[in-house]
């Protein structure tokens, strides 16, 4: 089947869930949800929207909403797996760490305690205390640090996961070197506070 300028053929590459999963738990198959989705204008909208329309409009769980707004923004090339949609590419990388947040958050949002563990320097642009940090690179490029408190570990030890999404990056090829900075960050973070 192909498509028109306006909706183009459903491809459905490397898709999220599975279709048998997603038309179990949505009642429609993905083919029909692309179609729907192209049909209002979904490719104009972004994730939120989306996965806000499928959840009010069609009555799909917010969990299944999401996903399938995932893959269709993927399999319309609207985003790829670390790209955003401005086109640049994002890196992610969590680290598990063995204290509460409100242990781990001084050494994110303290200046000098983050230079013992992140060997560069950022511009603080915005911060939710006990939660999250939002820096800028020199380059332009962004920052967002987050934490989660997660359950205790079997033995009763406290665990937080620590978030870092960098975006802005301008290269591909940048990807995997910002994805090995920030493990070792979070790496050194991990020894301070542990």
């Amino acid at each position: 089947m192909s498509g028109s300028a306006h909706t183009p053929a459903v491809s459905v590459s490397h898709p999220m869930i599975s279709d048998e999963r997603l038309e179990n738990a949505t009642g429609r198959s993905r083919r029909h949800w692309y179609r729907e989705l192209d049909e209002v204008g979904a490719q104009e909208w972004d994730r939120k929207r989306i996965a806000r329309w499928l959840g009010v409009k069609r009555e799909v769980d917010a969990w299944w909403a999401q996903a399938l707004a995932i893959d269709y923004e993927r399999d319309r090339g609207l985003r790829d797996g670390g790209r955003g949609r401005d086109g640049a590419h994002r890196a992610s990388v969590t680290k598990t760490v063995r204290c509460r947040p409100q242990d781990v958050w001084p050494w994110i949002d303290d200046d000098d305690d983050r230079r013992d563990w992140l060997d560069c320097e950022f511009e603080v642009r915005s911060h939710t205390p006990g939660t999250s940090l939002r820096l800028e690179a020199a380059d332009g490029s962004r920052v967002a640090v987050s934490l989660r408190a997660l359950p205790d570990a079997a033995d009763g030890t406290p665990r937080t996961r620590v978030e870092v999404v960098h975006s802005g990056l301008l290269r591909a090829d940048d990807l995997e070197e910002t994805k090995a900075f920030w493990r070792a960050a979070l790496t050194a973070l991990a020894s301070l506070v542990s």
